[in-house]
């Protein structure tokens, strides 16, 4: 699968799993042999996700220096986690605790030579008590502390414009997730909604003026739910590199 990614045109790509001591090995093998195979097939991995649990920072650190990585990035805050998926955000006391967690955490991992970012679905900007979740975090975290993985599908699937918050965020936005939005897709499950650049009605074109003019260093193509996965990166990033947005 990595050769085939290389094939493809991707020079870059990010983890997920990175959890501390129980995830000692990812995906069934040991950190610095996921590294030595990324290496041998010309695949960059500067960024991971991590889990919604935040706890674990010396762990990952440990892991992420064996990985190579720049940044970890928060993929769901359990805060917004339940048994039945995404949650919204209870009360503005709650984004407190999490805030203050957020710059806390933002700073062990800084501490230890990593960047630490947040990574958003569309359940934080399900309004609570007169706010905007994932704006009054963003207000609420130090900018130096926690970066912004911007992911546009998810934007797009909570009706806000990508190219807005990439412009509102300016130099704090380290990597964005690239995935179209197709709200004519029937299904109850979100992710179903979400499809590779070009299948939907973001304007890609747009959002890579925008991540130049503002400096993001890294786009991963991401598609949550696939029956293709290969080929939804192969699609998204043919349409990307028309726009001139791949390597």
């Amino acid at each position: 699968a990595m050769r085939s990614l290389y094939e493809i045109g991707s020079v870059e790509a990010e983890l997920f799993g990175l959890n501390g001591p129980e995830s000692a090995t990812l995906f069934g093998l040991r950190a610095r042999d996921v590294k030595r195979t990324f290496d041998a097939n010309g695949i960059r991995v500067p960024i991971s996700h991590i889990g919604g649990n935040l706890e674990n920072s010396a762990a990952i650190a440990q892991l992420a220096g064996t990985l190579g990585l720049e940044a970890v990035c928060v993929a769901l805050p359990s805060e917004f986690s339940g048994a039945g998926g995404m949650v919204p955000a209870k009360s503005r006391a709650q984004l407190d605790a999490l805030a203050e967690k957020l710059n806390r955490v933002g700073r062990e991992y800084r501490d230890r030579g990593l960047t630490f970012g947040y990574h958003n679905h569309h359940i934080e900007f399900t309004r609570v008590d007169g706010v905007v979740p994932y704006d009054y975090l963003m207000s609420n975290t130090d900018p130096q502390l926690v970066k912004i993985e911007l992911d546009v599908g998810w934007l797009a699937t909570a009706g806000v414009d990508p190219v807005a918050y990439l412009r509102r965020h300016t130099g704090r936005v380290i990597a964005c997730h690239l995935k179209d939005y197709d709200p004519k897709i029937a299904t109850d499950v979100p992710q179903r909604k979400l499809v590779p650049p070009g299948a939907g009605t973001i304007d890609f074109a747009a959002v890579l003026a925008a991540m130049r003019e503002t400096g993001v260093q890294h786009g991963f193509i991401e598609v949550g739910v696939s029956d293709d996965a290969l080929g939804d990166v192969r699609r998204g990033h043919a349409h990307l590199q028309k726009l001139k947005g791949c390597a």
